[in-house]
């Protein structure tokens, strides 16, 4: 045959320098040494999960396993499957599984429901009982994958042994969607990219969705997920269907040493570390085996920590390692290898003002000292109360105030907030200039003696510090919706010009406050597009269209003592130096 033929026949493609066959027995011969086996994982109801097995050299076998689910994708190249191959190479059987109508497993996903808890105990119990696995069962996971380790912890399978969670969410409708009655418009940009089984890190026109009014309409435009959307239109208060999936009361029955990981900057999940590390340290048999490390992250970055977070950079020491020690918190509860770990400190807070780790025998959950500043004439922040007097400003939803970020990336706003303050919608009081350090630790809150002259409205509240350059940094941050100052399991009606107490919690805080800084207090009305615009009118927002606006005031002074309240770290008053970090020993 001529080669002019052969070109007709093979359609003017070029011969492969390698038949296709033998690079298939290549791929096939990696896959091989891998040890990486896609398997279904039958459930209680009969449903299969899809799962890969990253199995470690056959004379490594059996193994303590480390199980992880995900709603993204469980073969994805840039997260999951690194993870998985560290795992692997280190001796450990890693076993990734999409959940419940995810990926390749079958079902219908319901988002964060019941069925994870119950999944969760059936994956690690079928691990637990493989020949390949020693029956010692670990589990790990960021974000949903954090939330679905205390679902399944809840479960109680027995051959759980230990588990890292990382930004789990912990109290619903007070982290996650709502927070304080503010509802999170993070969740739409959210459900746009896993409105398909496998998670689109393209969704669609995202700024116009953030647009969309009413926003219960966002769900026509995010497909599968839409049944998602509107459980968390119709469920807009702290109801029964929110109540089942927290733990409250129960923290009693869990019996796990846990590694609890957040980030300062987590906007998405930083509260339900300190929760699930609150309850546990409190009330589980095995309070004695919690650690809390919280470091100056987004939310992402709380599994693979940079250096740098929202334009600010932290050091090198800010970077750390986070896989090599979750291995060696693993080895210590899942082998058995006397390590050290549990000589580790209990609790490493990275200070955002000093800008190094701090050691802490415990997380300050309520503030042994509190010191007050309380808002003052002309934009101040006082030791004490002043006078009586009220600052106003008009709030505009068709112009709130806000971050601007690129909404189309992961969502990692700038910590400066000059912008925001720079808003005709923002107030701003401000303390002296500090002459000697202040260390904040714990829970702050803000107290608001306010009044809106509609029938309802959002108090968003910030803490920053003011640098001497002029940065105005995010510190700590918090919201409530007026019609929720008394209960967030139902709405009371905000009555227009009634002057009314709000206690709004802000985000944990470790930060120091430096000689020749300022502590400052923004409050607004708005921090969009994060959170949805609340229109100030009564009722669900859901189906809200038509926009008022508003005039709010802040009143203050000895009648009304608005004010901010800080949990005062004793050690940090005790001397320790500034930016010079407490040696962390080996992590």
């Amino acid at each position: 045959m001529s080669s002019s033929i052969a070109a007709d026949l093979l359609f003017r493609a070029p011969l492969p320098s390698r038949s296709p066959r033998s690079l298939l027995d290549d791929a096939e011969a990696r896959a091989a040494a891998l040890c990486v086996h896609e398997v279904g994982i039958p459930t209680r109801d009969g449903i299969e999960l899809a799962a890969d097995v990253y199995l470690p050299v056959s004379d490594q076998s059996p193994c303590a396993a480390v199980v992880f689910g995900t709603p993204y994708d469980k073969g994805d190249e840039v997260f999951t499957a690194p993870e998985a191959q560290i795992y692997r190479d280190a001796g450990y059987a890693a076993v990734v599984f999409d959940i419940r109508g995810r990926g390749k497993s079958e079902g219908v996903w319901h988002g964060n429901s019941l069925f994870d808890a119950y999944d969760g105990h059936d994956v690690v119990e079928w691990v637990g009982r493989q020949d390949w696995c020693t029956g010692d069962v670990g589990i790990s996971g960021l974000s949903y994958g954090g939330w679905l380790v205390w679902a399944t912890i809840s479960q109680q399978p027995q051959h759980l042994r230990a588990a890292v969670s990382t930004s789990a969410v912990g109290r619903y409708m007070q982290e996650i969607p709502y927070i304080g009655g503010c509802f999170q418009l993070s969740c739409a940009a959210w459900l746009a990219s896993v409105r398909r089984r496998i998670a689109d890190r393209s969704p669609e026109d995202i700024p116009s969705l953030l647009q969309t009014l009413p926003i219960q309409d966002i769900g026509a435009s995010i497909e599968s997920a839409s049944q998602i959307w509107e459980q968390y239109m119709q469920h807009d208060t702290l109801d029964e269907f929110w109540r089942r999936l927290r733990w409250d009361g129960e923290y009693g029955r869990f019996d796990v040493p846990c590694l609890h990981v957040t980030g300062w900057h987590d906007r998405e999940d930083l509260h339900g570390a300190f929760h699930h590390y609150e309850h546990m340290v409190e009330h589980s048999p095995a309070r004695d085996r919690q650690w809390l490390i919280v470091g100056p992250w987004s939310h992402l970055s709380t599994r693979w920590p940079s250096a740098e977070c929202g334009g600010i950079c932290y050091g090198q020491e800010a970077a750390l390692d986070m896989h090599a020690i979750h291995l060696r918190f693993f080895d210590r509860f899942l082998r058995g290898r006397e390590n050290g770990f549990e000589e580790e400190p209990r609790v490493r807070l990275f200070d955002t003002g000093t800008r190094g780790w701090r050691i802490r025998p415990r997380w300050q959950q309520t503030c042994a000292k509190a010191r007050r500043f309380y808002l003052a004439p002309d934009g101040r922040l006082e030791g004490q109360p002043e006078g009586t007097g009220s600052d106003a400003y008009v709030y505009d939803p068709a112009r709130p105030s806000g971050i601007s970020f690129d909404v189309t990336q992961i969502w990692e706003p700038p910590l400066d907030l000059g912008s925001f303050a720079a808003h005709p919608g923002v107030l701003a009081w401000r303390s002296d200039v500090l002459t000697t350090l202040l260390s904040a630790h714990g829970w702050p809150s803000a107290t608001l003696f306010a009044a809106t002259d509609c029938e309802d409205t959002d108090w968003h509240v910030k803490l920053a510090d003011l640098t001497p350059a002029g940065e105005l940094l995010t510190v700590a941050w918090g919201c409530l919706r007026a019609a929720h100052a008394e209960d967030l399991g139902t709405r009371q009606a905000v009555n227009s010009g009634e002057v009314c107490r709000y206690e709004i919690e802000l985000s944990p805080v470790f930060h120091t406050f430096l000689p020749g800084h300022r502590i400052v207090l923004l409050v607004a009305s708005a921090d969009w597009p994060w959170f949805a615009r609340n229109l100030n009118q009564r009722g669900p927002i859901a189906g809200q269209r038509e926009i008022r606006i508003a005039t709010n005031t802040i009143h203050h002074g000895c009648v009304r003592p608005s004010c901010v309240t800080l949990g005062i770290d004793a050690d940090a008053r005790m001397g320790l130096g500034i930016g010079k970090p407490t040696p962390a020993g080996n992590t």
